[in-house]
């Protein structure tokens, strides 16, 4: 079989849509910072050290230490500045400071430090928080819920390109408390794709949980929100891929067709009934570049790194996302 005949052939693959979901965020809830020694490290830190909130967002610290702290804003080197926005006084162990956001101002952030213990910092970025897309990056999930040992895709592109900086994912559940923190880097192209396991340790219990990123300096302030549901599987998609499309999945990954026959392909399956979508409208290709992590997946795809149906969601990202518009 030629390589431009197999190309027509590349996948056959049955999406199912999945219900969408009502995502509640309470904005009088406070966002909980916490005060506490971090595991394996002989070390107190404010938890999460850096925080998104908005003009009249409520921050409450919980002092979880066996000592006394306090939240003072300013920086340690800067003794002139000390605690003239806030300043909590001492926070015993157990007891709680919360300071509602100010607003009339146009901070970007709010910086603070502990009197007592000058070495621990935080930051609070204020901005406004978009949901999906900001002007500067947009973010998505690959599914709207999960379950437990589901694969979470973070993925999307950075349009401001003036500063590089890694993309900081954090997670809420419902009550605002953090249960995942991590970075990414921008690739080549600009895009980015984090990928966990969805485990009871992190959604310890079943409902919302917001994903809050943020990029650049001062920071842009990205969110998207995702259900977790322990005792009932995640739809997923029902899928068939042919093993000879491999070769065709590996030539594109090593640059020996383009992504525009790899589009076409998909588009002469589409246009054809090989692959069938449950939309009613009927895909338009975008001249729009792929991102290089979907065909980073296709060579992990062929060399068996990457299941069916991590490749399969790449695939689906092509046709859910602005490439090929519905």
């Amino acid at each position: 079989m030629s390589r431009a005949y197999s190309i027509t052939f590349l996948f056959v693959i049955f999406f199912i849509i999945s219900t969408s979901h009502v995502f509640a965020d309470s904005s009088s809830m406070p966002w909980k910072v916490t005060i506490k020694t971090n595991p394996g490290v002989n070390s107190t830190s404010y938890w999460p050290p850096e925080i998104q909130a908005m003009q009249n967002d409520t921050v409450q610290w919980i002092n979880n230490d066996t000592t006394t702290h306090t939240v003072t804003s300013g920086v340690p080197d800067k003794p002139a500045y000390y605690g003239k926005i806030f300043d909590s006084d001492t926070i015993n162990p157990g007891e709680t400071y919360s300071l509602k956001i100010p607003t009339g101002h146009e901070w970007s952030a709010y910086y603070y430090f502990d009197k007592i213990h000058p070495w621990m910092t935080g930051k609070i970025d204020v901005g406004v928080a978009y949901l999906g897309t900001s002007p500067d990056f947009n973010i998505e999930t690959d599914k709207e819920v999960y379950s437990d040992g589901d694969t979470v895709r973070i993925s999307g592109i950075v349009t401001n390109t003036d500063q590089i900086t890694p993309v900081t994912i954090q997670i809420f559940d419902s009550q605002r408390n953090l249960v995942f923190l991590n970075q990414t880097n921008i690739l080549q192209d600009h895009s980015f794709l984090y990928e966990f396991k969805a485990t009871n340790s992190i959604f310890k219990t079943d409902g919302n949980y917001k994903i809050k990123s943020y990029y650049g300096f001062p920071s842009t302030i990205t969110d998207v929100n995702i259900f977790f549901n322990q005792t009932q599987p995640s739809a997923s998609n029902t899928y068939y891929i042919p093993q000879y499309i491999k070769n065709n999945a590996k030539w594109w990954a090593g640059g020996e067709i383009t992504d525009n026959e790899f589009i076409n392909g998909i588009q002469f399956l589409i246009k054809n009934g090989y692959m069938l979508i449950h939309t009613s409208n009927i895909p338009k290709i975008s001249s729009q570049i792929i991102p290089v992590w979907i065909k980073n997946n296709a060579g992990n795809w062929t060399a068996g790194k990457v299941s069916d149906d991590e490749f399969a969601s790449s695939i689906s990202y092509l046709i859910n996302h602005s490439i090929i518009q519905v």
